[in-house]
């Protein structure tokens, strides 16, 4: 018998037993059969491993060999989303698009799994690569974990790259089962999921009943006649239809899916076409809404709210997003899980900033699935609204998986204590704090916890990335005296670590060696990690598009005082470009720099090519194809709209140009129908920055 024809056909018949059984819930053969043929694959690849698939249905048992769980990035969004917790306020979000898109606005209203987010990269029909949401920017890869789930296709009928990007679940009569099983259980699904993983070996991975449901797809446009294959839907211009794509590859999703439209038709193609869809008019989005809160006690996975969704792939482009969030969806969080505690006292915080923020400290109670022992009380004037006092027994929420928050006082503790006031000196250093709208601050720079907290914001994972350097290293750093200012990092001499107590040789080399791979950041990251007021990533990625490369670049626009020059960028808006001057005009902060500079770190980006002026003012462009220079595409659909252009997702009578990659479908032959301008890489960039 042929090795290679035999580890074929088996795997080939494994995996559609697999699919039948785990996403369709029909399957053909018995569990003796499956097992038998699973065995006979596995000593088909012992003898012949380099004939094994890739991505062999045996993978879905593991292995035992350690997995380095290594970072990788992105190559799209995995953006987080804006939350909405009022009924009013969604209602309001979506009075809003229907506003600007007429009666044309669609919406998918898709319940929000209470799970572990990831991205799955296929190419060429095969799973690639798995990562975990990560920062958004970058994530770790679990592949050789996902590969155990049974309901992750490993293989599907889809040449062009594909990514998936969806949430690892557990049911809850699953997490029973399997729970009552260990010594140490877990609080929730949501828990096992994530620590599941993130385990090092697959098979201990494979042991979990884990489910994946995908609930986004992301492609390249220009998809010709096979874009028709769902009726009215369209690849290139229709969430709905990536939807349908996706079930038809394989992948399963529990739960109710809503789609409203003013359209009859469509609404009528979408039900055909994904079985159990809800449908309605716009009108009808309130009552979907009501009907899954009334339900969500009563289904076997845990949801925390529900997604509302822009349908129109062109509108989401033309809405865009943020830095944090896409502008065209909105997760709707059900009531906040709630708990009562008592207040035991404030703890006062003091940010890089001197932002001072009161934190309640309660009695530990269970909230979400974890022990809450501290929740944010955000301003005096909140404290005051609450009419809050030591010994209160209060409400406590969490709300969007950050921080706890205390909702209301629920009883008056029986000594009638005050209610609770923010001290008039700063604790950390007796300056007198000043009030500035609803929040106090310490105006002293020199304050030893705004100094320790820029320290720590400064090595935090996402700026320098010195993982060796915590915070509570840092913290005795500085208060040993060792490093005071942010350039000391890069000047003490870590060997004198070795006096203080739980620092060995190896600890030691580990901080030297964080400390120089820092040195190595770009100088986008040397800027971030400044922590200037309101420059985040976004507002660095403007800068450098247009000329401001180079911290010298910088700081001689900042002397001038002139913010104006920094508004005027595209998307950058007054009070960060105020921010901005206000920091490089600071002697004191050019002194730090000139320090971080003389250390070594990098003061000058890579040589970037310089926006001028509105260039692209009235033009309308589509993107498609892939290109070597914009990975992602919406690189250079930022670069379009920096010089004022706008995109639009489809050839319309008002698109002037075609920004044609390799590969580009047949959107190519539509612009050529409509005398539309076709533009190639090349051609772009010249247009952009007259390269030749």
């Amino acid at each position: 018998m042929d090795p290679r024809r035999r580890i074929d056909e088996l795997s080939r018949q494994l995996l559609h037993h697999q699919s039948l059984y785990y996403v369709k819930a029909r399957p053909e053969i018995s569990d003796r059969e499956y097992d038998r043929l699973l065995e006979e694959l596995l000593q088909w690849e012992k003898r012949f491993p380099d004939l094994a698939w890739e991505n062999s249905p045996s993978r879905r048992v593991g292995s035992d060999l350690d997995n380095s769980l290594l970072e990788r990035p992105h190559t799209v969004e995995v953006l987080s989303l804006d939350k909405e917790y009022d009924p009013e306020g969604l209602k309001n979000w979506v009075a809003k698009m229907m506003d600007r898109f007429g009666q044309a606005t669609e919406f998918s209203v898709e319940e929000k799994l209470d799970g572990a987010s990831l991205v799955l990269y296929y190419r060429k029909g095969q799973l690639e690569t798995a990562l975990t949401r990560g920062d958004g920017f970058r994530g770790n890869d679990v592949t050789e974990n996902l590969r155990t789930i049974a309901t992750v296709p490993l293989i599907i009928p889809f040449e062009r790259e594909l990514a998936v990007r969806g949430e690892v679940f557990m049911l809850k009569s699953d997490f029973s089962t399997y729970n009552r099983g260990l010594d140490n259980r877990y609080t929730s699904p949501r828990n096992l999921a994530a620590g599941s993983l993130r385990q090092l070996k697959s098979s201990l991975v494979a042991r979990v009943p884990l489910k994946f449901h995908g609930y986004e797809a992301h492609m390249e446009s220009g998809f010709g006649p096979e874009a028709s294959l769902f009726g009215p839907f369209l690849l290139d211009s229709d969430h709905v239809a990536r939807m349908i794509l996706l079930r038809e590859l394989g992948f399963s999703g529990p739960g109710t899916m809503g789609f409203f439209s003013e359209d009859r038709s469509r609404r009528a193609a979408a039900r055909d076409l994904l079985p159990g869809l809800v449908t309605g008019t716009l009108d009808k989005i309130g009552e979907f809404i009501e009907s899954m809160r009334m339900e969500r006690a009563g289904l076997d996975h845990e949801i925390d709210g529900l997604v509302v969704k822009i349908n129109k792939i062109g509108l989401r482009e033309e809405l865009g997003s943020t830095s944090h969030h896409p502008r065209w969806a909105v997760a709707f969080k059900f009531d906040a899980p709630k708990a009562s505690s008592t207040l035991l006292g404030v703890q006062i915080q003091v940010g890089r900033n001197g932002r001072v923020t009161p934190v309640a400290e309660l009695e530990p109670v269970t909230l979400a699935g974890s022990v809450v022992s501290r929740a944010t009380l955000h301003n005096q004037e909140y404290i005051d609204a609450l009419e809050l006092g030591i010994g209160d027994r209060v409400s406590v929420s969490r709300r969007g998986d950050v921080i706890p928050a205390v909702d209301e006082v629920l009883e008056k503790n029986r000594a009638s204590s005050p209610v609770f006031r923010l001290p008039e000196a700063c604790p950390f250093c007796s300056t007198t704090l000043v009030r500035e709208g609803a929040h106090h601050f310490c105006p002293n720079r020199n304050c030893p916890e705004r100094q320790c907290r820029s320290l720590i914001h400064f090595t935090a994972r996402g700026q320098m990335d010195i993982e060796s350097l915590g915070e509570k290293t840092i913290r005795l750093l500085y208060e040993r005296g060792y490093v005071k200012r942010i350039p000391d990092i890069y000047r003490f001499d870590y060997q004198r670590l070795s006096e203080e107590p739980g620092f060995k040789e190896k600890k030691i080399e580990a901080i030297r060696s964080g400390v120089k791979a820092s040195m190595e950041q770009p100088f986008s990251r040397v800027l971030l990690a400044l922590g200037i007021e309101g420059i985040g990533a976004a507002a660095i990625r403007l800068l450098l598009a247009n000329g401001f490369s180079s911290m010298d670049a910088i700081i001689t626009a900042a002397e001038a005082g002139d913010s104006d020059g920094f508004a005027r960028i595209h998307g950058f808006g007054e009070v960060t470009a105020r921010n901005l001057v206000a920091f490089f005009s600071n002697v004191e902060n050019r002194h730090m720099i000139r320090d971080l500079s003389e250390s070594g770190l990098r003061m000058i980006s890579d040589p970037q090519p310089v926006a001028s002026g509105n260039t692209l003012d009235g033009t309308v462009w589509v993107i498609t194809g892939s290109f070597d220079r914009f990975v992602p595409r919406s690189k250079a659909a930022d670069e379009i709209a920096l010089r004022g252009g706008r995109v639009s997702a489809s050839i319309t009578s008002r698109t002037t140009h075609l920004l044609a990659g390799r590969s580009p479908g047949s959107k190519l032959a539509r612009a050529r129908e409509g005398n539309v301008e076709v533009v190639n890489e090349e051609e772009f960039l010249s247009m952009l920055w007259g390269e030749e």
